[in-house]
């Protein structure tokens, strides 16, 4: 099971999920909505520059524009780019034949059942999908589940690994996964305490995401 931490703000946040185990660490640049934990690209370089091999640092931002978000991928020497918010689904492949090394992963907001037309929709064009939760103001972040009965839907009929997020913490992420059964999992609020991350929480959910893989399957 594939983890990334998202909302890392600092050294200290990405030490404690680098620490934790994970594979993934989000950087949350070029906000439109209400956010947390957001940092500049150049910010964002510089914890990279620290950053262990075999962990992936991934841009998760709110921009929609074409060359903005290819100059946020630049600028940050992020592998990854997490779209969050609307784009074409052509656009994507813009990015792609201008950042060839760069993977695509593109949000689907899971609010209704619609999200499963939506993820097809990106299918083609993104190298993974990420079903996550939202409300008016925020794109992300939200702390809230989703209806994961749609997301298991989406993940037994996509054709490239779906990653879930949306309100998991370490006491609901086993339920989740025996749930969803999706190719990663990622997590931001969920491993907080008193607004930062915690190193227990941090380490538990990695612990428990990775777990189910090694116990008996839930319904």
């Amino acid at each position: 099971m594939r983890i990334k931490f998202c909302g890392t703000a600092s050294l200290a946040d990405m030490e404690c999920a680098v620490d934790a185990g994970c594979d993934a660490v989000g950087f949350i640049m070029g906000v439109t909505h209400k956010s947390s934990d957001f940092v500049t690209a150049a910010e964002a370089a510089k914890m990279i520059r620290h950053l262990p091999p075999f962990v992936e640092p991934v841009a998760v931002t709110h921009l929609q524009e074409t060359q903005d978000l290819i100059g946020l991928v630049k600028e940050s020497r992020c592998t990854t780019l997490q779209v969050q918010n609307t784009v074409e689904p052509t656009e994507l492949e813009v990015i792609r034949d201008a950042l060839p090394h760069v993977r695509i992963v593109k949000a689907v907001h899971v609010t209704d059942v619609s999200a499963v037309a939506a993820a097809k929709r990106y299918e083609p064009y993104a190298d993974a999908l990420l079903l996550d939760t939202r409300t008016h103001e925020r794109l992300g972040g939200t702390g809230i589940p989703h209806d994961w009965n749609i997301s298991a839907r989406i993940v037994a009929d996509s054709a490239i690994p779906v990653i879930l997020a949306g309100g998991l913490t370490p006491e609901n992420v086993g339920a989740a996964i025996r749930k969803v059964r999706p190719y990663g999992v990622d997590v931001h609020t969920g491993v907080k305490k008193d607004g930062v991350r915690n190193p227990d929480r941090t380490r538990a959910f990695v612990r428990e995401a990775r777990n189910v893989l090694s116990g008996s399957p839930g319904p």
